[in-house]
C-alpha cells in the first residue's frame, strides 16, 4: 500500500506500508521555488538644479532568493491623467537607481508624475510620484565657507552659492548662518541673509568658533539645504 505524499515545511514525505509490517517515512527536500516578485520602488524627486532639471532617486528591497539584477524603466508626464503623453526620465543605465527630468516647466499648477517600474525576470512593480518642481526645491549646501578675524572682536564669514545651483544671479538664494564657540552646547543662528557674507560681532578672543551655512530659495519655495561642512577659526588676542 503506497502512502500518499504529505508536505512537512519544505519537505516531501514518501513511504510504503504493508499489513503487519513496520514502515518508515523518508523526508525529501523540495526544490526551491521562484523568488517573490520585486517590491515596489520607493522613489523621491528633488530640484537641486532648479530650473534646469529635476533629479529623482529610488530604492528597492531585493526579492527573497533573488540572484539576478533588476532593471528599471523611468518615465514622466505632465498631469496625473493616465492617457497623457509620457517621456523618458534619463537614466545612465537600465540598472541605475536615479534619473533626470530635463527642461522643467516653471510655475505650472499641473503636477508632474514620475513612474518608476522595476522589471525582474518573474515580475514587475511600479511606483508613481506626483510633484510640482517649485515644491521640491532643495539646494545643495553653500560652498567655500571662509572665516576671517577682523579688528574689534569681529569675525567675517564668507561663502559661495552651491555650484549645482545654475543661475544664482536670477534665481536668488537666501542664507542662514549658525555658529557656536568651542565647548558650547548649542548653535546660535542668524538670518535670513541675502548676501554671501556676514560679520559676527563681539566674538571672544582666544576662542575657537565653528560656523555652518544653509541656503534656501529666496521666495521660500521648497526647503532649506542641509548645513555646509563646518568651518572653524581660532580668534586670537589683538585681532
Amino acid at each position: 500500500m503506497a502512502l500518499a505524499s504529505s508536505e512537512v515545511g519544505r519537505s516531501i514525505g514518501q513511504g510504503v506500508c504493508s499489513p503487519g509490517v513496520e514502515w518508515t517515512l523518508t523526508l525529501l527536500p523540495l526544490p526551491p521555488g521562484p523568488p517573490a516578485a520585486p517590491t515596489h520602488p520607493r522613489a523621491r524627486c528633488r530640484a537641486v538644479r532648479y530650473p534646469v532639471a529635476v533629479d529623482c532617486f529610488w530604492t528597492l528591497t531585493p526579492a527573497a532568493n533573488s540572484t539576478r539584477s533588476t532593471s528599471f524603466i523611468a518615465t514622466y508626464r505632465l498631469g496625473v491623467a493616465a492617457h497623457g503623453e509620457s517621456w523618458p526620465c534619463l537614466q545612465q543605465t537600465p540598472e541605475a537607481t536615479s534619473c533626470t527630468i530635463p527642461d522643467v516647466q516653471m510655475f505650472s499648477m499641473v503636477p508632474y508624475m514620475l513612474n518608476v517600474t522595476a522589471v525582474h525576470s518573474w515580475g514587475v512593480s511600479s511606483s508613481f510620484v506626483p510633484f510640482i518642481p517649485e515644491h521640491i526645491i532643495k539646494p545643495d549646501p553653500p560652498e567655500s565657507v571662509h572665516l576671517s578675524p577682523l579688528p574689534g572682536q569681529q569675525l567675517r564669514v564668507q561663502w559661495e552659492p552651491p555650484k549645482s545651483w545654475p543661475f544664482p544671479e536670477i534665481f536668488s538664494l537666501k542664507y542662514r548662518v549658525r555658529y557656536k564657540r568651542h565647548g558650547a552646547a548649542r548653535f546660535r543662528q542668524v538670518g535670513p541673509i541675502e548676501a554671501t557674507s556676514f560679520t559676527l560681532r563681539a566674538v571672544r578672543p582666544q576662542t575657537r568658533y565653528y560656523i555652518q551655512v544653509a541656503a534656501q530659495d529666496l521666495t521660500d519655495y521648497g526647503e532649506s539645504s542641509d548645513w555646509s561642512l563646518p568651518a572653524s577659526v581660532l580668534v586670537t588676542q589683538g585681532k
